[in-house]
């Protein structure tokens, strides 16, 4: 059939479709004719007699979707992440058309989510889909309850099997760790210990602990070594022989099998990364078109620098314009330093606040803040520079690596290259003290070379007279 056969049989299909209300899919799965949404003006009306919380049964959910789209409109989305977010909804609302029934009912977005995850677990759906979509229903469910939404992250919690004496024995356990007074993203990483291990050694409830046998462990061993590099293991590990013993100290496991655990060996290269002269000009040619928040924190890093959590930290309050220097005080020693805002430097950064900040976040102390909403400061320059790296193809010396921390070396080594003294070096860097700067001094090839002995005594004999040894 040529194009415009097609075009027209489907809008036939589309006109007998909609007059008989017959609901016809496509055979892609999809509505020929998918329900309408109220209008704006039509929910507004419809909202001027109705009390919040909205009980189940009350209204359409077509209502609530104009609504939570007009409480959403502070956030100042950018007009893709609008676009999710109505597609979403319009996912929802033929969901609920096609189960007969448009009104709104909790029960009924709840089921949509779960359908949702289903999908998702059979390979059918993407992960980012799913998430936008149970999004879409958590602010929905907030308007629907408080008539208005306020940012925030819904979490979705993780049970680490579907049996509840383990899950208590879960929450139990987060809760010894909490008054270990431990970060929240260390109490992350040990839940995710924790569920990795009830996997991995194939527990499904509590009972199954008791019976515990030195084959599971070795199970467990093997299906993490499966899922975890050299790097990550020597992590993982330490934290499941803890787990170990804290079952077996409550009284959980029979027998104490930490000691089956052993950290994975390693020889830790001391050797920093580095880029050459010529890839850092490539690095500065694409940051030319890379966002100016972008260029103006990887100068940071590498005409500074600065710690990738220095950046991100960075305050107004920090940057003296008139003295041309910024004042820090560093996060990881807490000692303060006096760095020149060199005049790139301080050109990136008044650009990236002049012409790109998000004029909502004015009020944020904060320099850089992310794109969308919620506006506050970066946790991590991370993907920022490791995307910049990979579209200019760098390549780093010494050992692959793509972080921050290759920016502050590579300014070490062009230091080391020019005879720069040390003490300057440990101003720069801001070190406590010299034995701070012992790894960066691998990056000094030339005095290195100097230090090794030729190969003009292998082979040669030498006798001491005397007592002395052969």
């Amino acid at each position: 059939m040529t194009p415009d056969l097609r075009f027209q049989l489907l809008h036939a299909v589309r006109l007998v479709d909609r007059e008989a209300g017959t609901k016809a899919l496509t055979p892609e799965g999809k509505l020929y004719n998918e329900p309408k949404l109220p209008s704006a003006s039509e929910s507004e009306e419809v909202f001027r007699n109705i009390a919040f919380p909205v009980d189940d049964c009350r209204i359409d959910t077509g209502h609530l979707i104009r609504r939570a789209e007009s409480e959403m409109a502070y956030l100042h989305l950018s007009s893709s992440t609008r676009w999710q977010y109505m597609q979403a909804w319009r996912e929802l609302y033929t969901f609920l058309y096609l189960s007969r029934s448009t009104v709104f009912m909790r029960e009924s977005c709840n089921a949509f989510v779960e359908d949702n995850t289903q999908k998702h677990e059979d390979g059918s759906l993407n992960e980012w889909k799913r998430k936008i979509r149970r999004r879409s229903v958590c602010v929905l469910l907030e308007v629907a309850d408080t008539g208005c939404f306020q940012w925030k992250l819904f979490l979705s919690k993780k049970i680490c099997c579907s049996d509840d004496t383990m899950e208590s024995l879960r929450q139990q356990y987060l809760t010894f760790l909490q008054t270990k007074n431990f970060e929240k993203k260390t109490i992350a990483l040990y839940d995710y210990a924790f569920r990795s291990f009830i996997k991995g050694a194939g527990i499904t409830d509590v009972s199954g602990l008791r019976e515990l046998q030195t084959a599971q462990i070795q199970s467990l061993l093997v299906f993490l070594s499966e899922r975890l590099c050299l790097n990550s293991r020597g992590t993982v590990f330490p934290i499941i022989r803890q787990i170990l013993s804290y079952l077996y100290t409550a009284g959980f496991i029979p027998t104490d099998f930490s000691g089956m655990i052993l950290t994975p060996a390693y020889k830790k290269t001391h050797l920093r990364p580095y880029i050459t002269a010529s890839d850092e000009k490539k690095l500065f040619r694409a940051m030319e078109e890379a966002p100016l928040r972008t260029k103006a924190m990887m100068r940071l890093g590498l005409r500074l620098g600065l710690r990738d959590i220095d950046i991100c930290c960075l305050r107004f309050s920090q940057i003296d314009w008139k003295n041309d220097q910024i004042i820090l005080e560093q996060e990881k020693t807490g000692v303060t330093i006096y760095l020149p805002l060199l005049e790139d430097v301080g050109n990136a950064i008044m650009d990236y606040i002049l012409n790109e900040r998000p004029t909502e976040a004015k009020k944020n102390p904060y320099v850089f803040v992310r794109r969308q909403a919620p506006y506050k400061k970066l946790e991590s320059m991370y993907m920022v520079c490791s995307k910049l790296f990979e579209r200019a193809e760098i390549q780093t010396v010494n050992r692959d690596s793509c972080g921050v921390h290759v920016c502050r070396y590579t300014l070490t080594h062009k230091l080391l290259l020019n005879k720069i003294p040390h003490q300057v070096i440990t101003d720069v860097l801001g070190h406590v003290s010299k034995e701070s700067d012992k790894p960066y001094l691998s990056m000094e090839e030339q005095m290195l070379k100097e230090c090794p002995l030729d190969f003009s005594l292998i082979g040669q004999k030498y006798w001491e007279e005397g007592d002395g040894f052969v």
